[in-house]
Protein backbone atom coordinates (compact mmCIF):
# COMPACT_ATOMS: atom_id res chain seq x y z
CA UNK A 1 0.00 0.00 0.00
CA UNK A 2 1.34 3.35 -0.82
CA UNK A 3 2.20 6.11 1.78
CA UNK A 4 -0.55 8.42 0.57
CA UNK A 5 -3.10 5.63 0.96
CA UNK A 6 -2.25 5.08 4.63
CA UNK A 7 -2.00 8.79 5.46
CA UNK A 8 -5.71 9.48 4.89
CA UNK A 9 -7.17 7.18 7.57
CA UNK A 10 -4.55 8.24 10.11
CA UNK A 11 -5.28 11.93 9.61
CA UNK A 12 -8.98 11.30 9.99
CA UNK A 13 -8.40 9.38 13.26
CA UNK A 14 -6.22 12.23 14.58
CA UNK A 15 -8.87 14.80 13.85
CA UNK A 16 -11.52 12.69 15.55
CA UNK A 17 -9.32 12.31 18.63
CA UNK A 18 -8.82 16.10 18.89
CA UNK A 19 -12.55 16.68 18.53
CA UNK A 20 -13.33 14.17 21.27
CA UNK A 21 -10.80 15.82 23.60
CA UNK A 22 -12.23 19.31 22.98
CA UNK A 23 -15.78 18.06 23.49
CA UNK A 24 -14.74 16.52 26.78
CA UNK A 25 -13.19 19.77 27.92
CA UNK A 26 -16.34 21.73 27.10
CA UNK A 27 -18.58 19.24 28.89
CA UNK A 28 -16.28 19.24 31.91
CA UNK A 29 -16.22 23.06 32.06
CA UNK A 30 -20.00 23.29 31.93
CA UNK A 31 -20.31 20.66 34.64
CA UNK A 32 -17.81 22.50 36.81
CA UNK A 33 -19.71 25.76 36.37
CA UNK A 34 -22.98 24.13 37.35
CA UNK A 35 -21.27 22.64 40.40
CA UNK A 36 -20.05 26.08 41.51
CA UNK A 37 -23.47 27.58 41.09
CA UNK A 38 -25.07 24.78 43.07
CA UNK A 39 -22.41 25.04 45.75
CA UNK A 40 -22.77 28.91 46.20
CA UNK A 41 -24.82 30.13 49.25
CA UNK A 42 -28.32 31.51 48.66
CA UNK A 43 -28.38 35.45 48.62
CA UNK A 44 -30.30 37.39 51.39
CA UNK A 45 -31.89 40.87 51.55
CA UNK A 46 -29.54 43.75 52.57
CA UNK A 47 -29.68 45.02 56.15
CA UNK A 48 -31.95 48.08 56.77
CA UNK A 49 -30.08 51.39 56.48
CA UNK A 50 -29.68 53.28 59.79
CA UNK A 51 -31.12 56.81 59.53
CA UNK A 52 -31.61 59.76 61.88
CA UNK A 53 -35.14 61.11 62.12
CA UNK A 54 -37.08 63.88 63.77
CA UNK A 55 -40.68 63.54 64.87
CA UNK A 56 -42.97 66.07 63.22
CA UNK A 57 -45.41 67.63 65.69
CA UNK A 58 -48.34 69.64 64.36
CA UNK A 59 -48.23 73.33 65.36
CA UNK A 60 -51.21 75.67 65.26
CA UNK A 61 -49.11 78.77 64.57
CA UNK A 62 -45.58 79.96 63.97
CA UNK A 63 -43.60 83.04 64.96
CA UNK A 64 -41.98 85.40 62.50
CA UNK A 65 -39.05 87.55 63.59
CA UNK A 66 -39.16 90.67 61.42
CA UNK A 67 -36.30 93.16 61.41
CA UNK A 68 -36.63 96.85 60.66
CA UNK A 69 -33.87 99.42 60.31
CA UNK A 70 -33.85 103.03 61.47
CA UNK A 71 -31.40 105.50 62.90
CA UNK A 72 -30.39 106.94 66.24
CA UNK A 73 -31.11 110.62 66.76
CA UNK A 74 -31.39 113.10 69.63
CA UNK A 75 -34.80 113.54 71.19
CA UNK A 76 -34.34 117.30 70.81
CA UNK A 77 -32.12 119.37 68.57
CA UNK A 78 -32.21 123.11 67.97
CA UNK A 79 -30.46 125.87 66.11
CA UNK A 80 -29.52 128.66 68.52
CA UNK A 81 -29.81 132.31 67.39
CA UNK A 82 -29.87 135.80 68.93
CA UNK A 83 -33.24 137.55 69.17
CA UNK A 84 -31.76 140.94 68.33
CA UNK A 85 -29.23 142.38 65.94
CA UNK A 86 -25.74 143.30 67.04
CA UNK A 87 -22.05 142.51 67.27
CA UNK A 88 -21.02 139.05 68.48
CA UNK A 89 -18.30 139.42 71.09
CA UNK A 90 -17.91 135.87 72.44
CA UNK A 91 -18.62 132.32 71.28
CA UNK A 92 -17.70 129.95 74.10
CA UNK A 93 -18.40 126.51 72.60
CA UNK A 94 -16.89 124.69 69.65
CA UNK A 95 -18.17 121.79 67.59
CA UNK A 96 -18.19 118.51 69.49
CA UNK A 97 -18.09 120.13 72.95
CA UNK A 98 -20.62 119.26 75.60
CA UNK A 99 -22.73 122.06 77.08
CA UNK A 100 -25.02 122.00 80.11
CA UNK A 101 -28.53 123.35 80.39
CA UNK A 102 -28.44 127.11 81.08
CA UNK A 103 -24.77 127.46 80.20
CA UNK A 104 -23.87 130.67 78.33
CA UNK A 105 -22.46 129.73 74.93
CA UNK A 106 -22.36 133.10 73.08
CA UNK A 107 -22.57 136.81 73.90
CA UNK A 108 -23.42 139.99 71.99
CA UNK A 109 -22.16 143.54 72.56
CA UNK A 110 -24.38 145.44 75.02
CA UNK A 111 -22.64 148.84 75.26
CA UNK A 112 -25.50 150.70 73.52
CA UNK A 113 -28.05 148.98 75.71
CA UNK A 114 -26.18 149.91 78.87
CA UNK A 115 -25.88 153.53 77.74
CA UNK A 116 -29.59 153.67 77.02
CA UNK A 117 -30.30 152.15 80.41
CA UNK A 118 -28.17 154.79 82.13
CA UNK A 119 -30.11 157.52 80.29
CA UNK A 120 -33.43 156.04 81.31
CA UNK A 121 -32.24 155.67 84.90
CA UNK A 122 -31.37 159.37 85.02
CA UNK A 123 -34.71 160.24 83.47
CA UNK A 124 -36.47 158.06 86.01
CA UNK A 125 -34.67 159.90 88.82
CA UNK A 126 -35.81 163.24 87.37
CA UNK A 127 -39.40 162.07 87.03
CA UNK A 128 -39.31 160.65 90.55
CA UNK A 129 -38.26 164.08 91.86
CA UNK A 130 -41.01 165.79 89.89
CA UNK A 131 -43.48 163.25 91.21
CA UNK A 132 -42.42 163.94 94.78
CA UNK A 133 -42.81 167.70 94.22
CA UNK A 134 -46.20 167.15 92.59
CA UNK A 135 -47.34 165.12 95.59
CA UNK A 136 -46.28 167.90 97.98
CA UNK A 137 -47.98 170.53 95.83
CA UNK A 138 -51.17 168.52 95.68
CA UNK A 139 -51.21 168.14 99.46
CA UNK A 140 -50.76 171.88 99.95
CA UNK A 141 -53.45 172.74 97.41
CA UNK A 142 -55.86 170.35 99.04
CA UNK A 143 -55.25 172.00 102.44
CA UNK A 144 -55.66 175.48 100.99
CA UNK A 145 -58.78 174.46 99.10
CA UNK A 146 -60.36 173.15 102.30
CA UNK A 147 -59.57 176.47 103.98
CA UNK A 148 -61.02 178.37 101.05
CA UNK A 149 -57.72 179.96 100.08
CA UNK A 150 -57.33 178.03 96.79
CA UNK A 151 -59.68 177.25 94.00
CA UNK A 152 -60.79 173.81 93.00
CA UNK A 153 -59.03 174.33 89.65
CA UNK A 154 -55.64 174.77 91.29
CA UNK A 155 -56.17 171.67 93.39
CA UNK A 156 -57.22 169.56 90.37
CA UNK A 157 -54.16 170.69 88.40
CA UNK A 158 -51.85 169.67 91.24
CA UNK A 159 -53.65 166.33 91.73
CA UNK A 160 -53.60 165.38 88.04
CA UNK A 161 -49.96 166.43 87.78
CA UNK A 162 -49.20 163.63 90.23
CA UNK A 163 -51.06 161.16 88.02
CA UNK A 164 -49.11 162.31 84.94
CA UNK A 165 -45.74 161.94 86.66
CA UNK A 166 -46.72 158.50 87.96
CA UNK A 167 -47.61 157.35 84.42
CA UNK A 168 -44.34 158.73 83.06
CA UNK A 169 -42.43 156.91 85.78
CA UNK A 170 -44.19 153.66 84.96
CA UNK A 171 -43.29 154.08 81.28
CA UNK A 172 -39.62 154.61 82.12
CA UNK A 173 -39.58 151.58 84.37
CA UNK A 174 -41.08 149.49 81.56
CA UNK A 175 -38.42 150.77 79.14
CA UNK A 176 -35.69 149.83 81.62
CA UNK A 177 -37.16 146.33 82.02
CA UNK A 178 -37.20 145.97 78.23
CA UNK A 179 -33.52 146.94 78.10
CA UNK A 180 -32.75 144.46 80.87
CA UNK A 181 -34.46 141.74 78.83
CA UNK A 182 -32.48 142.72 75.73
CA UNK A 183 -29.25 142.57 77.73
CA UNK A 184 -30.23 139.20 79.14
CA UNK A 185 -30.99 137.93 75.64
CA UNK A 186 -27.65 139.24 74.45
CA UNK A 187 -26.26 136.08 76.04
CA UNK A 188 -27.38 132.77 74.48
CA UNK A 189 -27.84 129.89 76.90
CA UNK A 190 -28.13 126.22 76.06
CA UNK A 191 -31.78 125.13 76.48
CA UNK A 192 -30.79 121.56 77.41
CA UNK A 193 -27.66 119.48 77.99
CA UNK A 194 -26.15 118.36 74.73
CA UNK A 195 -23.38 118.39 72.17
CA UNK A 196 -22.57 121.26 69.82
CA UNK A 197 -23.15 119.82 66.35
CA UNK A 198 -22.13 122.86 64.32
CA UNK A 199 -20.93 126.43 64.86
CA UNK A 200 -21.93 129.04 62.28
CA UNK A 201 -20.68 132.36 63.74
CA UNK A 202 -17.39 133.55 65.19
CA UNK A 203 -16.47 136.59 67.27
CA UNK A 204 -16.63 139.93 65.46
CA UNK A 205 -19.56 139.05 63.23
CA UNK A 206 -22.49 141.46 63.04
CA UNK A 207 -25.66 139.40 62.85
CA UNK A 208 -29.33 140.14 62.50
CA UNK A 209 -32.07 138.66 64.65
CA UNK A 210 -32.58 134.97 63.92
CA UNK A 211 -29.17 134.36 62.34
CA UNK A 212 -28.07 130.80 63.30
CA UNK A 213 -25.14 130.79 65.72
CA UNK A 214 -24.80 127.07 66.48
CA UNK A 215 -26.75 123.81 66.48
CA UNK A 216 -27.09 121.71 69.65
CA UNK A 217 -28.10 118.04 69.91
CA UNK A 218 -29.53 116.76 73.17
CA UNK A 219 -27.26 113.97 74.39
CA UNK A 220 -29.00 112.77 77.56
CA UNK A 221 -32.13 111.48 75.81
CA UNK A 222 -31.20 109.50 72.68
CA UNK A 223 -34.02 108.28 70.50
CA UNK A 224 -34.45 105.77 67.69
CA UNK A 225 -36.66 106.50 64.68
CA UNK A 226 -37.61 103.29 62.87
CA UNK A 227 -40.12 102.59 60.12
CA UNK A 228 -42.16 99.38 60.54
CA UNK A 229 -44.92 97.72 58.52
CA UNK A 230 -48.53 98.76 59.26
CA UNK A 231 -49.27 95.22 60.56
CA UNK A 232 -46.50 95.44 63.14
CA UNK A 233 -47.35 99.04 64.07
CA UNK A 234 -50.95 98.05 64.85
CA UNK A 235 -49.70 95.62 67.53
CA UNK A 236 -47.32 98.05 69.24
CA UNK A 237 -48.19 100.10 72.32
CA UNK A 238 -46.49 102.96 74.13
CA UNK A 239 -44.05 101.79 76.80
CA UNK A 240 -43.41 98.36 75.24
CA UNK A 241 -39.77 97.41 75.91
CA UNK A 242 -37.45 96.27 73.12
CA UNK A 243 -33.76 95.61 72.63
CA UNK A 244 -32.25 97.40 69.65
CA UNK A 245 -28.97 96.56 67.98
CA UNK A 246 -26.50 99.13 66.66
CA UNK A 247 -22.94 98.25 65.62
CA UNK A 248 -23.44 94.95 67.41
CA UNK A 249 -24.22 96.77 70.67
CA UNK A 250 -27.55 95.93 72.38
CA UNK A 251 -29.56 98.99 73.42
CA UNK A 252 -32.50 98.84 75.85
CA UNK A 253 -35.37 100.95 74.59
CA UNK A 254 -39.10 101.47 74.97
CA UNK A 255 -41.70 102.83 72.58
CA UNK A 256 -42.51 106.48 73.19
CA UNK A 257 -44.81 107.10 70.22
CA UNK A 258 -46.30 105.41 67.17
CA UNK A 259 -47.26 107.81 64.43
CA UNK A 260 -50.67 107.45 62.81
CA UNK A 261 -49.58 108.22 59.24
CA UNK A 262 -47.71 106.31 56.55
CA UNK A 263 -44.42 107.54 55.16
CA UNK A 264 -45.03 108.37 51.52
CA UNK A 265 -41.82 106.90 50.11
CA UNK A 266 -41.54 103.69 52.13
CA UNK A 267 -45.20 103.03 53.07
CA UNK A 268 -44.08 102.38 56.64
CA UNK A 269 -45.25 103.69 60.01
CA UNK A 270 -42.69 105.63 62.03
CA UNK A 271 -42.07 104.37 65.57
CA UNK A 272 -40.09 106.43 68.10
CA UNK A 273 -38.23 104.61 70.88
CA UNK A 274 -36.51 106.15 73.89
CA UNK A 275 -33.07 104.60 74.37
CA UNK A 276 -31.99 104.08 77.96
CA UNK A 277 -28.67 105.27 79.32
CA UNK A 278 -26.14 107.75 77.91
CA UNK A 279 -25.45 107.61 74.20
CA UNK A 280 -22.05 106.15 73.33
CA UNK A 281 -22.77 105.73 69.62
CA UNK A 282 -22.86 108.61 67.15
CA UNK A 283 -26.21 110.02 66.14
CA UNK A 284 -27.24 108.82 62.71
CA UNK A 285 -25.99 105.28 63.39
CA UNK A 286 -28.25 102.54 61.97
CA UNK A 287 -30.34 100.74 64.61
CA UNK A 288 -32.14 97.42 64.05
CA UNK A 289 -35.44 96.52 65.68
CA UNK A 290 -36.49 92.84 65.86
CA UNK A 291 -40.22 92.24 66.34
CA UNK A 292 -41.73 88.78 66.86
CA UNK A 293 -45.13 88.30 65.21
CA UNK A 294 -47.34 85.18 65.55
CA UNK A 295 -49.09 83.83 62.43
CA UNK A 296 -52.03 81.47 63.10
CA UNK A 297 -51.40 78.77 60.45
CA UNK A 298 -51.07 75.01 61.10
CA UNK A 299 -47.91 73.23 60.00
CA UNK A 300 -44.68 71.55 61.08
CA UNK A 301 -41.22 72.83 62.02
CA UNK A 302 -38.50 70.73 60.37
CA UNK A 303 -34.73 71.06 59.97
CA UNK A 304 -33.57 72.51 56.67
CA UNK A 305 -31.54 69.39 55.83
CA UNK A 306 -34.69 67.24 55.87
CA UNK A 307 -35.97 68.83 52.64
CA UNK A 308 -35.47 67.29 49.22
CA UNK A 309 -36.05 69.29 46.07
CA UNK A 310 -38.50 67.66 43.72
CA UNK A 311 -39.62 68.36 40.20
CA UNK A 312 -40.89 71.77 39.02
CA UNK A 313 -39.74 73.54 42.16
CA UNK A 314 -41.73 71.30 44.53
CA UNK A 315 -40.33 70.07 47.83
CA UNK A 316 -40.67 66.77 49.66
CA UNK A 317 -39.42 64.92 52.71
CA UNK A 318 -38.63 61.24 53.34
CA UNK A 319 -40.52 59.54 56.15
CA UNK A 320 -39.60 56.29 57.89
CA UNK A 321 -43.09 54.72 57.79
CA UNK A 322 -44.22 51.30 59.06
CA UNK A 323 -43.99 48.53 56.41
CA UNK A 324 -44.61 44.78 56.27
CA UNK A 325 -41.32 44.16 58.01
CA UNK A 326 -40.00 47.10 60.05
CA UNK A 327 -39.77 50.56 58.45
CA UNK A 328 -39.49 51.72 54.86
CA UNK A 329 -38.97 55.08 53.17
CA UNK A 330 -42.05 56.99 51.97
CA UNK A 331 -41.93 60.35 50.14
CA UNK A 332 -44.29 63.11 51.34
CA UNK A 333 -44.91 66.36 49.47
CA UNK A 334 -44.62 69.61 51.46
CA UNK A 335 -44.98 73.35 50.87
CA UNK A 336 -42.59 75.83 52.46
CA UNK A 337 -44.46 78.50 54.45
CA UNK A 338 -41.63 80.19 56.37
CA UNK A 339 -37.85 79.77 56.57
CA UNK A 340 -35.40 80.71 59.33
CA UNK A 341 -31.64 80.24 59.53
CA UNK A 342 -31.80 76.53 60.37
CA UNK A 343 -35.49 75.53 60.29
CA UNK A 344 -38.41 75.57 57.92
CA UNK A 345 -42.15 75.66 58.60
CA UNK A 346 -44.03 73.43 56.12
CA UNK A 347 -47.50 72.20 55.21
CA UNK A 348 -48.46 69.21 53.05
CA UNK A 349 -49.25 65.53 53.14
CA UNK A 350 -47.09 65.02 56.23
CA UNK A 351 -48.91 63.37 59.15
CA UNK A 352 -48.64 64.34 62.80
CA UNK A 353 -46.00 62.26 64.58
CA UNK A 354 -44.25 61.12 61.39
CA UNK A 355 -40.56 60.25 61.63
CA UNK A 356 -38.89 62.53 59.08
CA UNK A 357 -35.41 61.54 57.86
CA UNK A 358 -32.80 64.24 58.45
CA UNK A 359 -29.24 64.67 57.28
CA UNK A 360 -29.31 61.70 54.91
CA UNK A 361 -32.22 62.15 52.56
CA UNK A 362 -29.91 61.72 49.55
CA UNK A 363 -28.91 58.24 50.69
CA UNK A 364 -32.43 56.79 50.66
CA UNK A 365 -35.11 56.11 48.05
CA UNK A 366 -38.82 55.33 48.41
CA UNK A 367 -39.40 51.74 49.51
CA UNK A 368 -35.93 51.30 51.00
CA UNK A 369 -35.94 49.45 54.37
CA UNK A 370 -34.46 51.55 57.17
CA UNK A 371 -34.01 51.49 60.91
CA UNK A 372 -34.14 54.57 63.13
CA UNK A 373 -30.75 55.14 64.72
CA UNK A 374 -31.52 58.50 66.36
CA UNK A 375 -34.77 60.36 66.79
CA UNK A 376 -35.99 63.64 68.26
CA UNK A 377 -38.94 66.03 68.32
CA UNK A 378 -38.74 69.30 66.37
CA UNK A 379 -40.74 72.20 67.81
Amino acid sequence: MSRDATRGPLAWLARMAVAVVMLGMIVGGVAALHWRVDAAPVGRAPDPLPVATVRAELQTAYDIVERFAGRLEPARQTTIAFERSGLVTEVMADEGERVEAGEVIARMDTDLLRAERDRLSAQMAQVSANLELANLTAERQRALQRQGHASVQRYDEARLSVVAFEAELTSIEAAIRSLDIDMEKSAIRSPFPGIVASRHVDEGAVVSAGTPVMEILESDRPQARIGVSPEVAAALADGTPFTLSAQGTPLSASISAVRADLATGTRTVTVLLDVEGPMTLPFGEVADLAVTRTVATPGYWLPLDSLTEGQRGLWSVYVAAPADEGLAIVREAVEIVHVTEDRVFVQGTLQNGAEVVIGGSRRVIPGQPVVVAQTGIDQ
